[in-house]
């Protein structure tokens, strides 16, 4: 029980995350990416406190090894394991949280293309890079779509604001 405690905020960033990257890709405008540390703090001071609390009650036991530096090392990374858990969830909620509860308004965003990107990895995604009054951000495209793209290229499109931070297109970029 104390490994799945330990592990659910991890699972649910995963699952938070892979429903983020198959629904968001196309209509997204990412803004610079941020993180808010004081609720990555807050998440994590919760879980640890969740975990204490069912310690205290006898739902779940520790058990750490006997010797005291191999006792502290175990508890740093669990620690450890904790703070990457609540960063992942805290980012792939925002990021979701930021699309479900996007504005139901349509506002017109004039969009320059100040930049092109390929990103070479397991699958290859391509990105342009446009600047507009509302500051820089980066949007996926399609391959073919991308080389119709031209640097200096501007155009308005119809967006939604998000929740937090962004906007969404009404419509994928053409």
């Amino acid at each position: 029980l104390f490994t799945l405690i330990g592990l659910l905020p991890f699972t649910v960033a995963i699952l938070f995350a892979l429903i983020g990257l198959f629904t968001l890709d196309d209509i997204s405008l990412d803004p610079p990416f941020r993180f808010n540390s004081v609720a990555v703090i807050i998440f994590s001071l919760v879980h640890l406190s969740i975990i204490l609390i069912l310690n205290r009650l006898q739902k779940i036991e520790f058990s750490f090894p006997k010797r005291r530096f191999n006792k502290l090392v175990s508890i740093f990374a669990h620690l450890i394991l904790v703070l990457i858990s609540n960063f992942l969830l805290v980012v792939t909620l925002k990021m979701n949280f930021n699309s479900w509860l996007r504005s139901n308004k349509v506002e017109k965003l004039e969009l320059i293309v100040v930049d092109k990107n390929i990103s070479h990895g397991k699958a290859t995604d391509y990105y342009i890079i446009l600047d507009s009054s509302e500051g820089k951000f980066k949007n996926k495209v399609s391959p073919k779509n991308y080389h119709n793209f031209r640097i200096g290229e501007s155009f308005q499109a119809s967006v939604k604001r998000g929740f937090f931070d962004g906007y969404y297109l009404s419509k994928p970029l053409k």
